[in-house]
């Protein structure tokens, strides 16, 4: 701070006023008695410091329900004749789910199709139905004739007991 050449040895590491400073002996002690230095978090090598393990980040798993259901096909619709019924502005039902008006705006014109969550948010709040299980419809042997080609899985059933 003073501009003093230093010896290394002698240098004192301080955070003063949010900047990590290198300071001699002399400022170093005229700055703690004013109460400006902190403590920089590793102070030399010579020092062990120790330190916690960063946090995992938790990463919230997909659970299988949310797989198992689709946004119908005419959520927008929906969304805006019952945002209507209630009354509500874009703006309200905007701050109701905690999302943009933008967001609001585009679901409603049908250009941006809630995810899972989002969906539940809005069928939640405003009453709605917006979500449909996923149907896997098996496909029996009669329904081989629509195709002109076999399966693998086609084989194994005709030839399974």
């Amino acid at each position: 701070m003073c501009g003093r050449e230093l010896d290394a040895r002698e240098a004192k590491r301080a955070i003063v006023e949010g900047s990590l400073l290198i300071l001699c002996p002399d400022c170093y002690r005229r700055l703690s008695k004013e109460g400006v230095v902190k403590e920089p978090p590793m102070q030399s090598s010579s020092r062990q410091v120790k330190q916690r393990p960063m946090p995992q980040p938790q990463v919230k798993q997909q659970s299988r329900k949310l797989e198992e259901y689709e946004v119908v096909e005419d959520y927008a619709s929906r969304v805006k004749s019952a945002r209507e019924r209630l009354g509500w502005s874009q703006e309200v039902l905007a701050l109701k789910i905690g999302e943009s008006v933008n967001t609001v705006k585009r679901i409603e014109a049908g250009k941006l199709k809630p995810s899972i969550e989002l969906a539940r948010k809005l069928e939640r709040v405003l009453g709605v139905k917006l979500l449909e299980p996923i149907v896997e419809e098996e496909r029996s042997l009669q329904s081989r004739s629509d195709r002109d080609f076999m399966t693998i899985g086609d084989l194994i059933r005709d030839t399974s007991p």
